[in-house]
């Protein structure tokens, strides 16, 4: 489905969907990025990702980014890997919160090119953090987008099919 995703933030929700895409042969190579490298080599160690890397310019080639930060940071992000981004790059999120992410993420995605979809999984844990990432997390579970009338369709539909296939 994918031939290369980014996930920024690898914790308990990135890395549950490393796993899952890469259980479900969804994407030939999922890249983590992050800002610590210990919790980034036990992401790969527990299979969340198949490398990984604390430079936000990994991003450049792929086909699907998700960022799976922490909310108040989705959108500094997205403005510091959008210059990394080719057009028709897919970037969605998984944070809790939307209007101020989509708001701020449409005319970003729009001037350089790619295409955001928002997205929020209705899953989780009582337990935090990459050591506790499972495959299965998004099973049975909702997973909201919220795409806009200008929302390319093509991406909500790759995002929609991924979410689909993860559970």
């Amino acid at each position: 489905m994918f031939a290369r995703v980014a996930i920024i933030g690898v914790g308990l929700i990135g890395g549950s969907l490393g796993m899952a895409l890469k259980r479900l042969n969804l994407a030939k190579e999922v890249v983590g990025i992050g800002r610590n490298e210990a919790k980034l080599r036990v992401a790969q160690e527990v299979g969340a990702v198949d490398r990984t890397t604390t430079d936000l310019k990994a991003v450049a080639g792929t086909t699907l980014v998700v960022v799976a930060t922490p909310v108040s940071a989705v959108v500094p992000v997205l403005r510091a890997i959008a210059p990394y981004l080719a057009a028709g790059t897919v970037v969605t999120d998984v944070g809790s919160t939307k209007v101020a992410i989509v708001q701020a993420a449409e005319p970003i995605a729009r001037a350089r090119g790619f295409s955001f979809v928002g997205g929020h999984p209705m899953a989780g844990s009582e337990r935090t953090g990459v050591e506790s990432a499972d495959p299965y997390l998004f099973e049975n579970a909702y997973y909201i987008l919220t795409p806009t009338p200008t929302t390319d369709p093509e991406a909500i539909a790759k995002v929609r099919r991924m979410a689909t296939e993860v559970g």
